[in-house]
């Protein structure tokens, strides 16, 4: 089962997802108000908040369309669903930060943002490893 077209469209979605988020990273509240050119999205706070909408309300399109043409996922991959999930608010806690602050442990003595994401890496490898012994148990 071949999903080329779809995991280009997804590789080419978050290039300019990126390329939005890079644009975006120094952005401050009194940019809001800065025109757009555009006449649906006339300033800049519009266009922010119509970034996140547009997601949303497409991800829901595309698990509706989904479950109507009779793909709907199984328990598994609803649980992966609920992973990616989770990565997006790990990204999202990530958007406009610099190594330096990333870097930079909060005042209470807990780990800094680079700390949670190194630990979340060693973490990764944990699960891939097990999820690998598992399928190859399954071989046997």
């Amino acid at each position: 089962m071949s999903r080329a077209q779809l995991d280009s469209l997804l590789a080419q979605i978050r290039r300019k997802r990126e390329q939005t988020l890079a644009e975006c990273a120094d952005l401050t509240e009194a940019d809001f108000a800065l025109p757009t050119g555009m006449n649906r999205w006339d300033d800049l706070r519009r266009v922010l908040l119509r970034f996140g909408d547009h997601m949303r309300e497409h991800a829901s399109q595309a698990g509706a369309a989904r479950i109507a043409t009779g793909h709907a996922p199984t328990p598994p991959q609803r649980m992966l669903i609920e992973a990616e999930l989770a990565w997006g608010m790990l990204l999202g806690a990530t958007v406009g930060l610099d190594d330096e602050a990333a870097a930079t442990p909060p005042p209470d003595g807990g780990w800094s943002v680079i700390q949670v994401l190194e630990h979340v890496l060693k973490t990764e490898e944990t699960y891939l490893n097990a999820v690998r012994a598992a399928k190859r148990q399954k071989e046997t």
